[in-house]
């Protein structure tokens, strides 16, 4: 299945597909106040899918296809004066719980981090997830990031703060060949 993962840019016709999926995650999490509105976040998505594919406003964002259809979305974030150049972090969400740990998201994480190595200067790739979500930390180490130690408190969520292991890849560990390319 993961030899038909690739990454592309996303279309406008799937505004409304990446709203309910962004809609859905914001559940999730906690925010001050409420989570943003649905027209928010549809009007800050406009925006992003017109320019998916290049390095936009801090982040590259990517749809995930698999067999023809968008299953879900990769973002590489490198915020304006939050990080330093060449760092690069991941987030990833897989749509349908029924393309989970088929080695979709492996596959993007392994694609995206291979074209920030390769055409986007990046000197360190890294993620973080919660420190419960097994199947992503699963990602991680098989695909060659270093587990480099757990954010106490990091995510807020409705259930209040929440543990988050950190993984990264390094340039060196990349030209090394740490990078796993299983999913090709």
């Amino acid at each position: 299945m993961t030899g038909d993962v690739r990454l592309r840019r996303l279309r406008g016709s799937e505004l409304d597909e990446l709203v309910r999926a962004r809609i859905a995650e914001a559940g999730t999490m906690a925010y001050p106040g409420e989570a943003p509105p649905a027209k928010e976040i549809r009007s800050t998505l406009v925006d992003r899918i017109a320019h998916s594919g290049e390095f936009f406003q801090g982040e590259i964002l990517m749809g995930i296809e698999l067999g023809g259809r968008l299953a879900g979305e990769i973002q590489a974030r490198r915020p304006e004066n939050a990080m330093p150049p060449g760092v690069f972090e991941l987030g990833i969400g897989v749509f349908d719980a029924a393309d989970r740990g088929k080695g979709v998201g492996s596959a993007a994480v392994g694609l995206m981090t291979k074209r920030l190595f390769e055409e986007e200067g990046a000197h360190r790739v890294q993620l973080g997830t919660d420190l419960e979500n097994a199947p992503m930390r699963r990602v991680a180490e098989r695909l060659g990031f270093h587990l480099e130690g757990v954010m106490r408190g990091f995510m807020l969520t409705p259930d209040g703060p929440r543990d988050y292991a950190l993984y990264a890849i390094t340039r060196a560990d990349y030209e090394d060949g740490r990078l796993t390319t299983t999913w090709t």
